[in-house]
């Protein structure tokens, strides 16, 4: 099979993922009665309760995007503009309503960590099930299993029930356990704030070792410096739709000044982190001109069209 192109045809990497048109929406439950006697009692409220369980709500609406190989790709947006909806949906453990999602390469996923892990069975028995899951040898589980244990901490640990750990370890398992599984492809939700700050950070060397290694990582998070850090691509959604593709210091932009402009407390707190960064150094105030100065240029060329 030939490798994906872009949809425009240029010769550029190949693809990874692509989204083309996806829409997902949920039933919202309304109040409608479960006991009949209720529903005899009072038929007008009863009927008018069914009537609103008709009503849906569109968590993903109409994204379309493509994503090519070796690519850090970033989604980021205020809670409930859609970010973990779509990642569920690039997973595959949730099916898209409208449109087409396509994948081209071997997935893992740094979603909800240690979900998949039985509390009756030790640390080392999960990892061992959880790998043959995925496909996996047993063969590839026993090399890995150090490097598995070793980055998660849990030495003196592993051999014991996991019944017996604590959120921190349960999360720290499961990092290391997706994250050394080699994919090709790495979808990360919000999941690299676990642990304390020396994991935290050996989380994200992680993740640079494999952006380094051409590892395809679409990442949603909050984490906005991360973003601006790791990512080539960064993507902004804000009710479900995706507003804006493009380079991440600009799309963090945006987003930083769509958020200040429906909140005076965010606006206040970035304002004042302005302030202190231009007092710290010279070379952010020459930034902050040059910057605004576009900004000023592109709104006055806006006007004129």
């Amino acid at each position: 099979m030939t490798s994906p192109t872009s949809s425009d045809g240029s010769a550029r990497e190949p693809l990874a993922l692509r989204a083309e048109r996806v829409s997902k929406r949920y039933p919202m439950q309304g109040r409608a009665p479960r006991e009949l006697k209720t529903a005899l009692l009072h038929p007008r409220e009863t009927w008018r309760a069914w009537r609103d369980r008709k009503a849906w709500v569109w968590a993903v609406r109409d994204v379309t995007f493509e994503v090519r190989r070796g690519e850090f790709f970033s989604i980021v947006g205020a809670n409930g503009s859609g970010k973990s909806t779509l990642l569920r949906l690039l997973a595959g453990l949730s099916r898209p309503t409208t449109g087409r999602i396509e994948c081209f390469g071997r997935i893992s996923t740094l979603l909800e960590l240690g979900s998949g892990f039985h509390p009756q069975a030790t640390g080392r028995e999960n990892v061992v099930i959880n790998g043959l899951l995925w496909g996996m040898t047993r063969r590839e589980i026993e090399e890995r299993l150090p490097d598995i244990v070793a980055f998660a901490g849990l030495q003196e640990f592993i051999d014991q029930p996991m019944r017996t750990y604590s959120s921190g370890m349960y999360v720290r398992l499961g990092f290391a356990l997706a994250a050394f599984l080699d994919p090709e492809i790495l979808l990360v939700d919000e999941v690299l704030a676990v642990g304390d700050a020396k994991f935290q950070e050996k989380c994200y060397e992680h993740i640079e070792r494999l952006r380094d290694r051409g590892v395809t990582i679409v990442m949603v998070s909050h984490d906005l410096p991360a973003v601006e850090r790791f990512s080539t691509r960064a993507a902004l959604m804000e009710r479900g739709r995706m507003i804006a593709i493009g380079d991440p210091h600009e799309v963090v932009g945006l987003h930083l000044e769509r958020l200040a402009a429906t909140s005076p407390e965010i606006r206040r707190a970035l304002e004042e982190g302005i302030e202190q960064r231009i007092r710290e150094s010279p070379e952010a105030l020459r930034e902050f001109e040059e910057k605004l100065a576009e900004k000023w240029a592109a709104e006055a060329e806006a006007r004129k069209e």
